[in-house]
């Protein structure tokens, strides 16, 4: 190639010039509902620990890396070293979360440019009209999962930065070097999570199949490129299928087709937010997204970009089929199909404009109503994700007197208490247990009990009752909290067969 620096096409440049204030009041938007929605300064979530326990562990970054090169973890370790630095340059869970919101904000901020080049291009280089730019403010402003998760001190956000560059370098790609340079963030991604392989195997596709574009000298630098920063990646692939390749399957795809599919889709359209009782609430935004991708669809042209993001979201719904039900994961896709809805409410806006304003307002409404249930809700998607752990807090620092322990079968209140209380010592009671070692003999004790992750298996619940019951042996209870509601419990328990209570969490105290 005669030049190696990479060039964007000159309207993707010029709707980033004429644009900039859309993006960035979208963006904006999204800062606003994030917050507004409790996000950044929270307590973490059960699946953070994983990140937040590993990188306080590793007493190098060279140690970290060789945790995850072991499978150690069913993760590459790209996302969990970004963490260990992060924490290491003195930076809290707070600060760490805003830096994920900031890959996802960016993430948005690509796509909206992207679906503001692609509206230029059909409209012969004019400005898309004001219509189609307020909706697709809005659209990407008000994405609930990107609200809901962009937060998150996990891979997702991370992966949703580097899909979105990848994308934007090689679709609006100026030269071949752009093009080049996108194997960069798609190799990236791969050593963040394996499911860089639903961007790769459709990019494939896309471009020898729908663009037939054959380049030997280029596919070869491309692929050697991505290779290369893909080497996190393939390297714990490879420690993963020869040491427990059988576990993750179960774990990943253990879920029935049918629970499988019905979680992702009720977790993508509403946010990882709204629960089985409100599933209704998202048929809008499922008939939308049909529409939208059905519309995308274009016979006459095969090469046409739309193609690649629908591609994308296929493999997605792939995924789900085999048994995949983790909705956050596909983070990425938020904004890949809000492209995609983009363009489709702008072509019903040509010729029906009552139905596409009415459209219009209803996948807003949706997305309000998914954030506004985030933080706090009684038909909550995930229960752990609305637990009141301040409620928990205050209890235990009201009513415990001397020697306080805490036994908790819910993973973050133990976390919490040793990072904010030196005078409790709190245990998980699925894992190592320091507290009552010694004979040390407490005045007060806490037992956290609600649903667990164990509570499908008999065997393990019944170890953890008898753990309790060897702790508060000789002791009376005196009192009981119950907090947090699932007013869906009788509905999840009739489905999954596990017995769950209304509330969240039970807090007794026992002296």
């Amino acid at each position: 190639m005669k030049d190696w620096r990479p060039k964007l096409s000159g309207d993707f440049c010029t709707a980033a010039r004429l644009h900039a204030g859309d993006v960035a009041l979208a963006i904006g938007l999204y800062a606003a509902a994030s917050f507004a929605a409790g996000r950044a300064w929270r307590f973490p979530f059960d699946d953070e620990l994983i990140a937040l326990t590993q990188v306080e562990r590793s007493r190098s970054a060279l140690a970290l890396i060789g945790h995850y090169l072991k499978a150690g973890d069913i993760h590459p370790p790209l996302s969990f070293l970004w963490f260990y630095g992060l924490n290491n340059a003195g930076l809290s869970e707070a600060a760490i979360r805003l830096f994920s919101m900031t890959m996802t904000a960016t993430a948005l901020g690509l796509s909206h440019l992207a679906a503001l080049t692609l509206l230029m291009r059909r409209h012969d280089g004019a400005p898309p009209p004001p219509a189609s730019r307020l909706i697709a403010i809005l659209t990407f402003g008000l994405c609930a999962l990107a609200v809901s998760q962009g937060d998150a001190i996990r891979w997702y956000p991370m992966f949703a930065a580097l899909i979105a560059v990848f994308v934007t370098l090689y679709v609006f790609g100026g030269n071949d070097a752009a093009r080049l340079w996108s194997a960069v963030p798609l190799g990236l991604a791969a050593s963040v999570n394996f499911i860089a392989v639903l961007v790769a195997v459709p990019f494939a596709i896309y471009r020898y199949l729908l663009q037939r574009q054959f380049n030997p000298q280029f596919d070869a630098a491309f692929a050697a490129v991505a290779l290369l920063f893909a080497g996190f990646g393939v390297a714990s692939a490879i420690a993963v299928v020869s040491k427990r390749l059988a576990a993750v399957v179960q774990s990943e795809f253990g879920h029935g087709v049918l629970s499988a599919v019905l979680a992702d889709v009720l977790g993508f359209f509403g946010g990882a937010a709204l629960g089985v009782g409100q599933a209704w609430i998202v048929l809008p935004a499922i008939v939308i997204a049909v529409l939208s991708i059905v519309a995308a669809l274009d016979r006459a042209r095969p090469a046409n970009p739309l193609h690649l993001l629908v591609l994308m979201l296929a493999a997605a719904a792939a995924m789900a089929l085999a048994g995949f039900a983790k909705p956050r994961s596909f983070l990425y896709l938020a904004p890949v199909l809000g492209v995609l809805t983009t363009l489709y409410f702008d072509s019903l806006y040509q010729t029906r404009r009552a139905v596409a304003a009415w459209l219009a307002v209803l996948s807003v409404m949706v997305s309000i109503t998914a954030i506004a249930n985030i933080e706090a809700g009684r038909h909550p998607f995930k229960r752990s994700a609305v637990i009141p752990y301040q409620d928990v807090l205050d209890f235990i620092g009201t009513k415990g007197h001397g020697r306080v322990l805490v036994l908790s079968s819910e993973p973050v209140i133990p976390w919490v208490m040793r990072h904010r209380r030196d005078d409790v010592c709190a245990a998980y009671l699925f894992g190592a247990n320091t507290c009552t070692a010694g004979g040390v003999r407490y005045d007060s004790i806490f037992i956290v009990g609600g649903h667990a992750h164990a509570s499908g298996r008999p065997r393990a619940m019944r170890a953890l009752e008898a753990r309790i019951e060897a702790a508060i042996a000789g002791r009376r209870k005196i009192e009981s909290l119950q907090v947090g509601r699932d007013d869906d419990a009788g509905l999840k328990s009739y489905l999954t067969g596990v017995p769950l209570d209304r509330h969240l969490l039970t807090v007794d105290i026992y002296q």
